[in-house]
């Protein structure tokens, strides 16, 4: 049996190199700008923002982990073999397909989409929500390593669950502070892509000890 730390800590990582791209949180500065909020309320909408994302992924994540409690233990046994080889090469292809990608984001064209959207909000929790947080896709890259809580049981899916929505909350919380001090021009030059591509190369990474220490 391996030690599971690196895989808590891949999950940490997955969660603050994501969250970390300017994609998710410069469009949040630059609408919070736009319409005049205050620093508090800036960080509220982001933690809102970030709590949709990590619930509709880790509700993924779990749903995965409890179809794969259901099989027989030979099939477990078959998925924890594979588990490493299915997570470099899911890493290393969308580390690949990341970096090829040429698409550049218009940051304010999002923010202003964003301010109509929200024109008439009274501001409560559930409207941001609505708006920020469902927008914004689940988390696909932190799935392999639910992979690996399958064969392992229900107690690792939940650590992963918890270490991967607190790097996530914290890591978009702290960019959105930054972006607030007038570091948000400097982090929005570079493209989302790096930051997906790091987040592969660290799925690979894990399905690499996976394989060493299985």
């Amino acid at each position: 049996m391996f030690d599971v730390a690196p895989l808590l800590f891949g999950a940490a990582v997955v969660g603050v190199f994501h969250m970390s791209a300017p994609d998710h949180w410069v469009t949040l500065v630059i609408l919070g700008r736009a319409s005049g909020w205050s620093r508090a309320k800036l960080l509220y909408v982001g933690l809102a923002t970030a709590s949709g994302h990590v619930l509709l992924s880790v509700v993924l994540g779990i749903g995965i982990v409890l179809f794969g409690l259901v099989i027989s233990s030979a099939a477990a046994s078959y998925l924890a073999e594979g588990t490493g080889i299915v997570m470099i090469v899911i890493g290393l292809g969308y580390a690949s397909v990341q970096l090829r990608t040429t698409a550049e984001v218009d940051y304010e064209g999002q923010a202003r989409t964003q301010a109509e959207k929200m024109k008439g909000s009274t501001g409560k929790g559930i409207r941001y929500f609505a708006v920020l947080g469902a927008a914004l896709s689940p988390d696909l890259s932190i799935l392999p390593i639910f992979l690996v809580a399958v064969p392992i049981g229900l107690d690792l899916a939940l650590e992963v669950s918890a270490v991967f929505a607190v790097s996530s909350v914290l890591a978009l919380s702290m960019f959105v502070l930054l972006g607030w001090a007038g570091l948000s021009k400097v982090f929005q030059r570079i493209p989302p892509k790096y930051n997906d591509a790091l987040v592969g190369l660290t799925i690979a990474t894990v399905g690499v000890y996976v394989l060493v220490a299985g």
